[in-house]
């Protein structure tokens, strides 16, 4: 007990550091052209995104079988991590509960943590950098920027996007450790 309340300022710490940097990213940093690419973005780690990037791999001719395998097991993977993460941590989104917020988007009502959107971002990236580095080098960022728009759009506080970039690499990995390269 005595070692959880040593923790106590630290967390406090690290909470207030992970709230100031969601108002940099949200408010501070706003602009209306900003908006609107933000929202274009995000949809980059949505669910109509990803799914159309797995039934391509799936009949884009003489792609290796194991590529549509490990990115469908990659993003499924993902999915599944989140629906399990969001019901277990059960965060509350930051619109609802900090005052400040700046309405861009119609609010989602799930758990917040993890960024959904991120992870699956991560796990698309995370295969394609595996089976074709050059596209990781376009992957990678595009990824980031899914994660970033989260944050500016008030969906998610740091820490989610954080676990979401974690959650969408393990996937990656493990999907492409067992399907191959």
């Amino acid at each position: 007990m005595k070692i959880i309340r040593a923790f106590k300022p630290l967390i406090a710490v690290a909470k207030n550091g992970e709230i100031a940097l969601f108002f940099w990213m949200h408010v501070a940093l706003a602009r209306r052209w900003l908006d609107y690419t933000m929202k274009v973005l995000t949809n980059l780690g949505g669910v109509y995104v990803t799914a159309g990037a797995c039934a391509t791999t799936w009949v884009w001719p003489g792609v290796p079988r194991s590529l549509p395998l490990s990115m469908t097991a990659a993003i499924v993977g993902s999915h599944l991590t989140v629906q399990v993460l969001k019901r277990l941590v059960r965060r509350t989104r930051p619109y609802f509960l900090l005052k400040n917020y700046r309405p861009i988007v119609r609010p989602l009502f799930d758990n917040s943590f993890p960024s959904g959107h991120t992870t699956a971002a991560f796990a698309m990236a995370g295969v394609i950098s595996a089976f074709e580095p050059f596209f990781g080098i376009i992957a990678w960022p595009v990824a980031s920027l899914v994660g970033i728009s989260r944050l500016y759009l008030g969906h998610h506080y740091p820490l989610d996007v954080l676990a979401g970039t974690l959650a969408g690499w393990l996937s990656a990995f493990i999907s492409v450790r067992v399907f191959g390269v």
